[in-house]
């Protein structure tokens, strides 16, 4: 179980990233240096900073002005909130702008540190060094549209690939008004696309996250998650129409938001022509996430996301220290009977396994679903999401949910390994009440298409009817055996 002991996972730095885009400034303060950034303060002003900058070649002063006036604030909240390290970059819109100067001289003296503007390449990779951090198991391109520039960068097996030099940031950002032609021009440029077709296009930005944003709203199954949304292109081809005919004027497009969206629905499409992705995945990750990841160490950086996640939040709502870790040491033989790829789901289901101990009795399930589906964890999909929150729900109150999202969204043998790794947790926790010391007392062994319980003579008054019946749910859906000797 090496795999999964407690690790650095949560990182003891404050972290401050000023991200001054040509669309709009963030703050995002992280708790940082572990694998998982958790994010403590985050806010945004849209400032278009980069409005008018392809006609004028400058930043517009009363543009200059906002942005300045939002830095103060934040300049004020950084100060306050005792950071180890503030790190302020720049894109597009202070790169390519003539009287930079004008911004970037005030805009430090107001922070009390410089100001790096990063070069399209870096732009590039910091994005795609995101999006391998908040996924597991990247194959394809990495495009964060910003207002002034689109930056692309190609990934195979979560490793950056090389790519020609000039060729990894285009002028055809979302602020700026270009014709189809122009931006299918500037596409057709880059040759290394044609080494990526058929592969995921991971589509980071908060103007393409504002096209997922408004499919989950007008969706009848829906999950509220952004990050790890992927849309087949049809079903993502209907909702961009939905929103060009509508100008914007969507439910589910923030009004910030909405004047950009054909601009940026046009460059989705010309991309989706030029690499003729499988999917769309969009990702909440992007340049700031990439920094955070390129400065941990590898160890940090090999562990698994959601596993990550997870403990973190275990560690909040376990009533037992190292209960987690005593349910996965029993369930692995039970595990090991699960497709491979749910493996790591069913081990942090255990984790979670007492999410809901402190919710009324009658809600634990429906609450620790809740719970799951709204989780800030990444590296993890929407189905395999709601799996984990089915098992959860299956472990209180013992029967696969009614909701239609858990129904519709999930296959008949998806759902059948969702009841049996839920059932198994319902079994385990029923009988040793979540005591680690319990739990550690019980022997799993799997022999071929059986698993063996064997409990020592000191625990034999825990084999009840109560538990005999929780086995015999469990083997309703068991593709094993299981045999329970007696003390």
């Amino acid at each position: 179980m090496t795999s999964f002991q407690p690790e650095t996972l949560y990182g003891d730095k404050k972290v401050g990233l000023v991200d001054i885009g040509s669309s709009s400034i963030r703050l995002v303060i992280y708790r940082a240096g572990g694998r998982l950034p958790h994010p403590q303060f985050n806010e945004r002003e849209v400032c278009r900073l980069g409005a008018g900058l392809g006609e004028t070649g400058q930043l517009d002063p009363d543009r200059i002005a906002h942005a300045l006036e939002t830095l103060s604030r934040f300049s004020i909240i950084a100060r306050f909130s005792n950071l180890d390290r503030l790190d302020v970059f720049a894109t597009e819109a202070v790169r390519k702008a003539s009287n930079q100067a004008d911004f970037i001289k005030p805009a430090e003296a107001l922070l009390g540190c410089g100001i790096r503007i990063l070069d399209g390449v870096e732009e590039a990779r910091y994005a795609a060094l995101g999006v391998i951090s908040g996924f597991v198991e990247v194959d394809g391109v990495a495009a964060d549209l910003g207002g002034g520039s689109l930056e692309l960068q190609p990934i195979r097996h979560s490793q950056l690939m090389p790519v020609p030099k000039g060729e990894s940031s285009l002028p055809i950002g979302h602020l700026n008004p270009l014709e189809t032609k122009t931006v299918r021009g500037a596409v057709a440029t880059l040759g290394w696309l044609d080494d990526f077709r058929g592969r995921n296009l991971y589509a980071v930005g908060g103007t393409w996250r504002a096209i997922a944003t408004a499919f989950s709203t007008q969706s009848k199954k829906r999950l509220d998650i952004v990050h790890g949304m992927t849309l087949t292109i049809p079903k993502l081809e209907l909702m961009m129409e939905r929103i060009d005919e509508a100008n914007g004027e969507v439910d589910g497009i923030p009004p910030a938001r909405r004047s950009s969206m054909r601009q940026a629905i046009k460059v989705l499409r010309c991309l989706i022509d030029a690499l003729e992705p499988e999917a769309v995945v969009f990702s909440g990750y992007g340049a700031r996430e990439g920094i955070l990841y390129e400065q941990l160490d590898a160890t940090n950086a090999d562990i698994d996301p959601l596993i990550a996640g997870v403990r973190e939040y275990a560690g909040m709502w376990q009533r037992y220290d190292g209960m987690g870790d005593a349910l996965i040491d029993v369930m692995e033989p039970f595990i090991s009977f699960l497709p491979k790829p749910m493996h790591r789901l069913a081990r942090s289901c255990a984790l979670l396994a007492d999410l809901s101990w402190l919710d009324f009795p009658d809600y634990r399930g429906s609450l620790s679903a809740e719970k799951i589906l709204g989780l800030s964890v990444v590296g993890i999909t929407h189905p395999e999401r709601i799996w984990m929150a089915a098992v959860l729900y299956i472990r209180y109150h013992g029967r696969f949910p009614d909701r239609g999202l858990f129904r519709g969204k999930l296959t008949r043998k998806e759902r059948q390994m969702a009841s049996y790794t839920g059932l198994v947790l319902r079994m385990l926790m029923n009988l040793t009440g979540g005591l680690p010391r319990l739990l550690g007392g019980i022997s799993a062994d799997r022999e071929k298409r059986s698993i063996y319980l064997s409990f020592p003579d000191d625990m034999r008054g825990l084999i009840t009817p109560l538990f005999k019946r929780r086995v015999d749910a469990v083997a309703r859906f068991s593709p094993a055996k299981i045999i329970v000797r007696q003390p």
